[in-house]
């Protein structure tokens, strides 16, 4: 249909609105309120604009447009109208500008200078509302606030999340958290970013820098698969904030906590700057960088000593593709097939069926197609806070949502069914038709397996009896991997029988359980964090303690580090190096460097660059491992399954067996994020409860004392919830800290206090 705005004829689509013609269209048309992503209110009365033949101005953002409608932006009529609500708007806000961390990004203070008046009528004193600490992340100026209630709307129909509500009427309305509770949210800093006035501002940034002092950088979340973008803000060489990037495919206007705040984690106390050689049974730190032909001389030395099949080699999939790549071409290149990435795994033998990438299957904007969506052994809100936004959004389009998972997290959005179950009963559900999944014919179905069936002792039972049920009701088949470059670490071949692109190797090399196992004379580890990133923190303390040598690249200095490492070798952060990640959907993308590192510490990809040219393997210049990614990624179809075929290892009787599972916080899923001092402050980060079942409560109230098995490992119960949601014979534990240690699913002596 044809609309003229300001005289000029443009094409409008069916059932839009003004503002949505005008911001098509590049015409500026002021907004508090209004926000593409929320619903529309029309509180602010800013948007108001002049249209022929009515007699009062109108709210662009609630009126549609119509055929042949003349909208003028500009006359007199609109500005007398824009001036009047602005005057009404700045009765009660403070003059603080000069104090305010919004200046210079205030939308408050440029539709001001724009359409406001050089003065008031209003004389009266200025209200003042007592703020509240609602939160280790976000802090409240509530006197500032306009009532847009964007923030209000944002738990209401995003995040869905009802944390935020106006109260009270007139004069004596006011934002604020219901019954005295604080925000908890995993997508709470959005408020910060939706709030045009200051009233709800960045806690751990409050007063650090100007908006005019900080340098922007855009980067990729290196915290999940999802592949969020941000603009990373910079201040004399130190990250200070971080905010969302837009994206309409990935994250759209949205960043999720742990991205928002996780960076701090990069300057913690325990960073390491230099590099540490082990001396007298002591590591001691060099004053100087340590040289490439130095750390070669160890590594030959090693291969000698100890040959290449005695040698275990494990990166973590938080590495970017660049790394990877390197990795598996220096240590293949040397001799080594002992090479791996899943470090939190127990069961490997569905790796021959595995596709050449896990895959969520389909493009993260394309879940609300779905008639129905099936989660497996995943908590959304927990573990991939943005997805649940899309998940949301598609429940409202009427996607039916059902999750079989091992406890009983609540979501942000609405379950159709929820079923909780041990990790046994996952095979026998399924193999004998007891899952209660019936859908629709013609329906679109896809199934979606999370990171907690990785951990699995049967994961690959699983896997194929999940698989089959996909084929008979003729559903997608797609994954969640539990770290930010999963994906990557398969593509480049950092698994021990496929090398880059997925081409099979001559002779498999070992997995991580079996280099563990094995007892290998040495280890390197690359961004590996010893007492996180292992399915049995034990077993690889025993490992590296009988060895004869280990390499640690690493960023930060742990207990296990400083017992066992023989030379720790300081690498960069993703914050300090560049490279790509690809994320979940196949989709590859790349970063620069955000900061600048310290001179002694070493680039990953640059540092085992080095090292592949002096053993006169190969030597790349970094466009030509961009190049090199590039291809072997292309072309390749990474939803292509094979799972099915898995042969079932064993029916395993879940009747009587403890099912233990360890669950991992989403503010202790890395190294840098559980560094952050701001959300290690939240609620949500003071996961110390266990989680039992009403069977195991009853028997503990009989004996005073819970045996599970035979295994040494004591703890002492801090807090100790009955779920009666759990099924029999499960017991939840907090996953791995320095001060709690990670329990696999083998055998527990559990003590009461």
């Amino acid at each position: 249909m044809k609309v003229f705005i300001n005289d000029i004829e443009y094409d409008a689509l069916p059932e839009e609105t003004i503002i949505q013609l005008s911001d098509r269209s590049g015409i500026h048309i002021p907004r508090f309120c209004y926000h593409k992503h929320l619903s529309v209110v029309a509180s602010c009365r800013m948007c108001l604009v002049d249209i022929e033949g009515v007699k009062n101005a109108q709210p662009a953002c609630s009126t549609p447009v119509r055929e042949g409608m003349k909208i003028y932006t500009s006359s007199k009529k609109t500005k007398d109208a824009q001036k009047s609500s602005m005057e009404f708007l700045l009765i009660n806000h403070p003059l603080d500008c000069p104090i305010c961390d919004q200046g210079g990004e205030c939308e408050l203070q440029d539709v001001s200078l724009q359409h406001g008046d050089d003065h008031s009528t209003y004389m009266q004193l200025k209200r003042v509302i007592v703020d509240k600490d609602v939160s280790p992340l976000v802090s409240t100026d509530m006197t500032r606030c306009i009532h847009c209630s964007r923030c209000v709307r944002f738990g209401e129909e995003i995040s869905n999340v009802k944390e935020l509500g106006l109260l009270d009427r007139g004069e004596d309305m006011k934002i604020d958290v219901f019954i005295e509770n604080k925000i908890s949210s995993e997508l709470s800093g959005n408020m910060i970013d939706l709030c045009p006035v200051g009233a709800l501002n960045n806690k751990p940034y409050r007063y650090k820098a100007r908006t005019w002092d900080l340098k922007e950088r855009p980067g990729i979340s290196p915290h999940d698969c999802i592949g969020s973008n941000i603009f990373y803000h910079t201040y004399k060489n130190k990250i200070l904030r971080a905010v969302p990037k837009e994206n309409a495919y990935i994250n759209q206007t949205w960043l999720s906590d742990r991205d928002r705040f996780g960076y701090e984690g990069i300057y913690s106390k325990d960073r390491i700057y230099n590099t540490l050689i082990r001396e007298d049974n002591q590591l001691i730190e060099l004053d100087k960088r340590l040289t490439v032909n130095e750390l070669n001389k160890t590594l030959n030395k090693i291969l000698n000593n100890d040959g290449n099949d005695n040698i275990g080699c494990m990166i973590s999939a938080r590495s970017t593709n660049e790394e990877l790549f390197l990795f598996q071409k220096l240590f293949r290149g040397l001799g080594i097939k002992n090479i791996d990435h899943r470090t939190n795994e127990y069961d490997f033998s569905y790796q021959n069926n595995y596709p050449v990438m896990p895959s969520l299957g389909c493009d993260i904007k394309d879940l609300e197609l779905f008639d129905n969506i099936v989660l497996i052994g995943v908590n959304i809100k927990s573990e991939f806070p943005i997805l649940s936004v899309w998940l949301n959004k598609a429940v409202k389009k009427n996607t039916k949502v059902y999750s079989i998972n091992f406890d009983s997290s609540d979501e942000d959005f609405d379950l159709h069914f929820k079923k909780i179950i041990k990790n046994d009963e996952l095979v026998s559900i399924f193999m004998e038709q007891k899952h209660n999944l019936k859908f629709k014919e013609n329906e679109k179905t896809i199934i979606i397996s999370g990171p907690s069936i990785s951990r699995l002792h049967n994961q690959s039972d699983v896997l194929s009896v999940i698989h089959k049920f996909s084929i008979s009701v003729n559903a997608k088949m797609g994954f969640l991997t539990e770290y930010c470059n999963s994906t990557g670490a398969w593509i480049t071949g950092n698994v021990p029988h496929r090398t880059i692109g997925g081409a099979p190797v001559k002779n498999n090399g070992l997995n991580t359980y079996e280099m563990l196992t094995k007892k290998l004379s040495s280890y390197v580890l690359f961004n590996l964090e010893p007492e996180l990133d292992f399915h049995d923190t034990k077993l690889l303390e025993s490992a590296l303690e009988q060895s004869k040598f280990n390499i640690i690249f690493t960023n930060y200095v742990t207990p296990i580090i400083q017992k066992h490492a023989d030379i720790v070798i300081p690498i960069t952060t993703f914050a300090e190096t560049k490279g790509s990640f690809i994320n979940i959907e196949g989709k590859e993308q790349h970063f620069e460097h955000i900061v600048e590192s310290s001179k002694n510490i070493f680039e990953g990809w640059d540092i085992l660059n080095q090292i592949l040219s002096s053993n006169n393997i190969t030597k790349y210049n970094y466009d030509d491992i961009r190049k090199e990614l590039i291809s072997s990624i292309d072309g390749i179809s990474h939803t292509e399954l094979n799972l099915s075929s898995t042969a079932l290892t064993k029916k395993y009787d879940s009747s009587h067996n403890l099912f233990i599972l360890s669950r991992r916080h989403i503010y202790k899923s890395d190294s840098i994020v559980k560094r952050s001092e701001s959300l290690q402050m939240t609620s949500q980060s003071k996961f110390n409860t266990i989680f039992i079942s009403q069977n195991l409560h009853n028997k503990i109230n009989d004996s005073n004392s819970l045996p599970l098995n035979n295994f040494n490992i004591k703890k002492n119960i801090k807090r100790l919830v009955v779920d009666k949601h759990l099924s029999e014979n499960t017991i939840i534990f907090p996953s791995s800290d320095y001060d709690e240690q990670y329990f696999s699913p083998k055998s527990i002596n559990l003590e009461l206090k």
